[in-house]
């Protein structure tokens, strides 16, 4: 008999691999006026919620590696996602015990937190010498983050991310 937790991953895993791919596929897609979610970022902050450290931050580098091969980006900036995203990963699991406590409005604004700090940096190195980092900030990373997080509450509401 398979208990709860292993049904809850059989269906989760697949559900969050066929969302990293639909969002590789369709990433020009899904944009809105040339902001787009990071869905491989929910991917990883729902499995650094419901698996063991390791396996998030080894899944973070190398899908943030992946991520940067596959998208189209110049040869320069391979390797910013799968660093942005390891930090990121690192960081969230180092904070977990005290974001896992918090009530829950609390709780969700600090994954937006950590999503906007993700993004912050992604882009400012990304942008750098090109735009200026308050046009940075209101048009790129403000945006992309609440995309990001709205699609997190859209996958918190079929699997609750508290769950562990």
């Amino acid at each position: 008999m398979i208990s709860n937790e292993k049904k809850s991953s059989l269906i989760l895993y697949p559900l969050l691999s066929l969302l990293f791919v639909l969002g590789i596929l369709f990433n020009d897609f899904i944009g809105i006026a040339g902001i787009r979610p990071d869905i491989l970022l929910v991917f990883l902050i729902v499995l650094a919620l419901q698996e063991s450290a390791l396996i998030a931050i080894i899944a973070a580098f190398l899908f943030g590696l992946l991520q940067d091969l596959v998208l189209p980006a110049t040869l320069q900036y391979w390797g910013l996602s799968a660093l942005a995203k390891t930090l990121l990963l690192f960081t969230l699991l180092k904070l977990l015990p005290l974001i896992i406590r918090l009530r829950n409005i609390l709780f969700f604004l600090s994954l937006f937190g950590m999503i906007f700090i993700y993004y912050l940096f992604y882009n400012l190195l990304y942008y750098a010498g090109f735009i200026n980092w308050l046009t940075v900030i209101y048009r790129y990373t403000l945006p992309e983050s609440a995309y990001t997080f709205l699609i997190l509450m859209l996958v918190h509401m079929i699997f609750p991310l508290r769950e562990k």
